[in-house]
């Protein structure tokens, strides 16, 4: 990891670049929302850490501490087509017990159109490959029955650029998962590892309605650019957990995964070069378990914190 961290800093330093915002994903975008906009010839690279640690997390006197590295590329062809690659490094500590794995990748394809001045329209598909997992957190190669699948349809609209003046850039994203990530453990296993060790290892096994919307303020003479998101999925049970607890067979949309995100990305003298900052914080409702009394949904707050850099 050090040396590729190393190598990555070398990159960014003699390079020509141009300023962008890119996605844990490596697409462009802001940290969980890509955009709608594409650049020619443009081409991004992210490295993203989160880290939390949160008490009776999906059951009473449970707890999980966690962090993931998020690594990605992406780059963009023509003018109305970006692709992209990005991979997944995590650890989590499920009550005293360590749960690792790495190597998922996520592979995109994005296209867009500009039907209005500064004003534009696309759609994004990705498919998620999933390394095999145990309850006791071991790789064993890709499991393709867990493959799963985004369709996204993507809209942004720069202000900053428009007859306003006005320095905003807005993005949404309105999507579809289909997640088969149940696939990834054996079935005589799935009951028993309990739903804070399946959410550690991101297995949940529901289709998902995804939504994001992020705005970003760009004020390159101040060297910043504050932002905010609002990112949910949601899905009207929670599929895998409800083996061990009937409770999470069904569930109201504020008890699914539901982030405000306030953050800022950092200009810096490297041209193209941006460190980001934020805390996802969770809006998410207690689930009232069968037992136990009423437990957190995700974790309360999730810090992040990144590099960006783009050029051409």
């Amino acid at each position: 990891m050090k040396t590729c961290f190393t190598a990555f800093i070398s990159l960014l330093l003699f390079s020509g670049v141009a300023y962008a915002e890119v996605s844990f994903t490596g697409q462009s975008g802001s940290i969980n929302v890509p955009t709608a906009f594409i650049k020619k010839g443009g081409a991004n690279i992210a490295l993203y850490n989160t880290y939390s640690s949160q008490k009776n997390m999906l059951g009473a006197g449970s707890k999980l501490e966690n962090d993931t590295v998020y690594g990605a590329i992406s780059y963009a062809p023509l003018e109305y087509l970006e692709v992209s690659l990005g991979s997944t490094n995590s650890s989590s500590d499920v009550n005293s017990q360590n749960l690792h794995y790495s190597g998922d990748l996520r592979i995109g394809i994005k296209g867009s159109r500009e039907f209005m001045p500064h004003l534009s329209i696309g759609a994004l598909a990705e498919a998620l490959l999933y390394s095999k997992v145990t309850n006791s957190g071991n790789s064993a190669g890709y499991n393709g029955h867990a493959t799963g699948y985004t369709l996204s349809l993507l809209a942004s609209y720069d202000m900053s650029n428009s007859g306003l003046s006005f320095p905003m850039i807005a993005n949404l994203r309105i999507g579809y998962l289909w997640d088969n990530t149940q696939h990834l453990i054996p079935s005589n296993d799935n009951n028993l590892l309990p739903p804070v060790g399946k959410y550690a290892m991101g297995i949940r096994g529901d289709n998902l309605t995804l939504m994001g919307i992020s705005v970003l303020f760009p004020l390159p003479k101040y060297y910043i650019e504050p932002m905010i998101e609002f990112t949910s999925q949601f899905a009207g049970k929670y599929s895998s957990y409800a083996l061990t607890d009937p409770s999470y067979s069904s569930v109201t949309f504020s008890e699914n995964p539901m982030y405000i995100t306030p953050g800022i990305l950092f200009f810096t003298p490297v041209k193209g070069l941006r460190i980001a900052a934020a805390v996802e914080l969770s809006l998410s409702k207690k689930l009232s378990q069968s037992t136990g009394g009423p437990a957190y949904i995700t974790p309360q707050a999730v810090w992040v914190v990144g590099l960006s850099y783009s050029f051409i």
